[in-house]
């Protein structure tokens, strides 16, 4: 008489039920997963509200001038795409005599011209006068907190002959800002972008 034999492992399984057949374990783990992930990362579900001030608020200036455009372009906006200010003010100089080399004097400059925004994404400016000063605010106000982005910045353009290629001179009069200079026009150095001192919640006006 043999001995008997063990039963087989299939006696312990239990056959999968109809949920199962939809639905197997491993691809709910995922979609809960996802759930959660979904749930708890804000830049997948926004809230509607601008966030607390930090780096996706923090506002940056973009130089921009190609070699077939004598004018500049300026870009103030801020490194979320969706940041929204409460104002940007851009005071524009044309008065300075400055060729790249030397301080800037920011102190005696006229500012004779205003781009201003409320409520607004981004503020741009264009314009052909070599050289030019910026005078830039932007003020950023949300539930979570306030915060001011600041700077003076100078810009000259030298065409060098006969090559006819072109430099970019920048000098910053805001501590805190630090610029690149000289920069090749034509060799794809541009646009080239700034980020603006950040001054705390009290400086602007």
């Amino acid at each position: 008489m043999s001995a008997p034999r063990p039963p087989s492992m299939s006696f312990f399984r239990r056959p999968p039920g109809r949920l199962g057949t939809l639905a197997p374990w491993p691809l709910v783990g995922v979609a809960v997963l996802l759930v959660v992930l979904i749930l708890f990362t804000p830049e997948l579900v926004s809230n509607g509200l601008q966030p607390s001030p930090g780096i996706r608020t923090q506002a940056e200036l973009v130089v921009d001038k190609t070699v077939t455009n004598s004018s500049y372009h300026f870009y103030v906006w801020a490194l979320g795409e969706t940041i929204r200010y409460e104002w940007i003010s851009i005071g524009v100089a044309t008065d300075l005599n400055w060729t790249g080399t030397g301080p800037v004097p920011f102190a005696a400059l006229n500012w004779t011209s205003w781009h201003n925004g409320s409520e607004v994404l981004s503020v741009i400016v264009s314009t052909s006068a070599n050289p030019v000063a910026l005078n830039i605010t932007a003020r950023y106000v949300s539930p979570g907190g306030n915060a001011c982005y600041e700077g003076l910045l100078a810009f000259y353009v030298a065409s060098t002959t006969p090559t006819g290629s072109e430099s970019l001179y920048s000098q910053s009069g805001t501590s805190g800002i630090a610029v690149a200079s000289p920069l090749s026009v034509s060799n794809d150095s541009l646009p080239a972008t700034i980020l603006l001192h950040d001054a705390g919640s009290g400086s602007c006006p």
